[in-house]
């Protein structure tokens, strides 16, 4: 019998390079929102910042003018916080969307991993019956041969 051919062979190498690209879009996408996580989290850090700032000066005696400053500096921290918020949600939903499409292309691979996983199963066992066909031809050769058959085993 020849070797085992599995003859969904390049499909199946096609879906495992399309997961491999899916996972590298997954990774990509997830390092982009840790990127944006921590631009979040130095908006938080910079606003808090501000704040401390703002209430110290306010305790100084001459802080007539600089208050409004402060106020207008707070204002514009606050803003950028809320467009780096918006990025990483939009980030988010591009990992969430590339860890569906990840998810998909595993298991069309593994679909075909389970397919080719049969067909050798069943070409193994297509050899164990041969092989049980050749010994079985093999014992009833060597039965036939013997000269005392009438005589009982």
């Amino acid at each position: 019998m020849a070797g085992f051919k599995f003859r969904a062979q390049p499909a199946l190498d096609l879906r495992r390079r399309e997961y491999e690209a899916a996972q590298r879009v997954l990774t990509q996408a997830d390092a982009e929102r840790q990127r944006k996580q921590a631009g979040v989290e130095a908006a938080d850090r910079a606003s808090a910042q501000a704040r401390r700032e703002a209430d110290a000066a306010v305790r100084t005696p001459v802080a007539g003018r600089d208050r409004e400053w402060y106020r207008f500096w707070i204002v514009r921290l606050d803003r950028e916080r809320e467009t780096a918020a918006a990025t990483l949600a939009r980030a988010d939903e591009a990992v969430n969307a590339a860890r569906v499409a990840c998810m998909q292309a595993h298991q069309r691979c593994e679909a075909l991993e389970r397919f080719r996983d049969k067909a050798h199963t069943a070409y193994l066992a297509g050899l164990a019956a041969e092989e049980r066909k050749i010994i079985d031809d093999l014992a009833t050769q060597r039965y036939a041969l013997r000269p005392n058959r009438g005589e009982g085993a």
